[in-house]
């Protein structure tokens, strides 16, 4: 006579650290956070490139620059230099949420995003303020 075994399979349930409604794993959102900050500083290159051309052409080329030139300059690099601060900005906030979606909380985090956007602020001002002076 043959015995027939019977296995019982449980089922377990795996819930992942960090926000399960999110549906992803801690390490997934650190890795987002991680790749949203790599982003930020991506776009802090562009800024300082974008700040340092336009110091530079004002200071070859401002004296030679018509009125309308000039303000039409000085708006295509407003324009652009707002986009890429607000893509900061933004960036930054997004780092800091997905890492706060992680379990991890900075007290700087806040402080460090207005700090920084407060001196991106102030330096192109003051390289329109440069452009400015060079010109007349």
């Amino acid at each position: 006579m043959a015995v027939e075994t019977v296995e019982t399979v449980e089922t377990v349930e795996v819930i992942p650290l960090g926000t399960p409604e999110l549906g992803m794993t801690r390490a997934e959102m650190l890795e987002y956070g991680s790749n949203m900050s790599g982003e930020a500083v991506t776009t802090v290159d562009t800024f300082y490139t974008l700040l340092f051309a336009y110091v530079i052409a004002m200071f070859i080329a401002g004296r030679l620059l018509t009125r309308m030139q000039y303000v039409i300059a000085n708006i295509m690099y407003l324009l652009v230099m707002t986009i890429t601060l607000f893509t900061h900005y933004e960036l930054i906030r997004l780092t800091n949420s997905w890492i706060a979606y992680a379990g991890i909380h900075s007290a700087f985090a806040d402080e460090f995003l207005w700090g920084t956007s407060a001196l991106y602020a102030t330096l192109v001002i003051l390289s329109i303020w440069f452009g400015r002076k060079i010109r007349h």
